[in-house]
């Protein structure tokens, strides 16, 4: 499985809108450069037109983000 079709996944279990990830990431890193423009670029499959590969970080900050939304910031 690839970063794109994680996070794939995890935008349509939670439901979550293109500027929902860009915040949830912004959660993660306040100065980490993406934004809602880039989010579709990454929900698309690898045969699809504009299709750009969600890089490690991208992943990292939503995954990091998703925790922090959900359980808040740690002591």
């Amino acid at each position: 499985m690839i970063a794109n079709d994680v996070l794939r996944s995890i935008r349509y279990m939670l439901d979550l809108s293109d500027q929902k990830i860009v915040d949830i990431v912004h959660l993660a890193d306040p100065a980490f450069p993406i934004d809602k423009a880039q989010v579709p670029a990454y929900l698309k499959k690898e045969d699809e037109d504009g299709f750009v590969a969600c890089s490690d970080p991208v992943l990292a900050h939503s995954l990091h983000g998703l925790v922090l939304h959900y359980r808040g910031p740690g002591d």
